[in-house]
């Protein structure tokens, strides 16, 4: 077992996932992050937090995910130390109502944060599992109605996410963290972990959406025969 990634104060990991085809066992998943204020969140605090997200999720997110496609659990995670709350929702899967013309298994809707912040990647970036086949532009692009769609449909899901109150806690913010570097001045490794991780907060506004088709190939699994 590894180490434990170092702790990153008042913020939540909410870990998103479900099937893009339950029959085949091919599944889907997204990390997000937020700040949050307050008093730390206990494991029944987590829980319904990741509750709050499903619901969100029901009414924001599901309409661009196709019949196929469900959210299936969220598990909130408080990155504050190795041993805070942690809860978790899995409750009846929320499917997609966006029809049933599958995309393929990679295929994505990529999604851009513009941050300040340099580091290798660029900046944060969301690779969604979204849209169908009668969304396809040409081989390469979705429409740009679809896209901006998916866009527009997103950053209501994390606005709505922002301000939420349960528990003593208030999600304060939407934002991502970063845990590694490069290139330490003293001629060590070219990547290592930070020892003080940090969170900063995105502006969900300024959020921006490709027309072209994103790729995650590390979601077409290799059978064994």
């Amino acid at each position: 077992m590894g180490k434990p990634l170092n702790p990153v104060p008042n913020t939540l990991k909410v870990y998103l996932t479900g099937f893009s085809d339950p029959s085949q066992d091919e599944k889907w998943g997204n990390v997000l992050h937020f700040g949050y204020s307050g008093t730390p969140p206990s494991n029944a605090t987590c829980a319904t937090i990741a509750g709050q997200f499903s619901t969100l999720w029901n009414t924001h997110m599901a309409s661009v995910q196709i019949s196929k496609t469900s959210l299936n659990s969220v598990v909130v995670t408080d990155l504050t130390s190795d041993s805070a709350g942690q809860g978790s929702w899995t409750g009846s899967p929320i499917i997609g109502s966006r029809g049933d013309d599958e995309i393929p298994a990679n295929a994505a809707v990529l999604f851009h944060y513009p941050s300040a912040t340099r580091y290798k990647g660029g900046h944060p970036r969301t690779y969604l599992l979204a849209l169908g086949f009668a969304d396809v532009q040409t081989a390469s692009t979705w429409t740009a109605a679809a896209a901006n769609e998916c866009l527009t449909k997103w950053q209501a899901f994390l606005t709505a996410a922002v301000g939420y109150t349960t528990g003593g806690v208030t999600l304060s913010s939407f934002g991502f963290v970063r845990y590694r570097g490069q290139f330490l001045p003293n001629g060590g490794p070219p990547h290592y972990y930070l020892n003080n991780p940090f969170y900063t907060p995105i502006v969900i506004a300024d959020a921006t959406v490709d027309v072209e088709i994103a790729s995650m190939k590390s979601r077409i699994g290799r059978r064994k025969t």
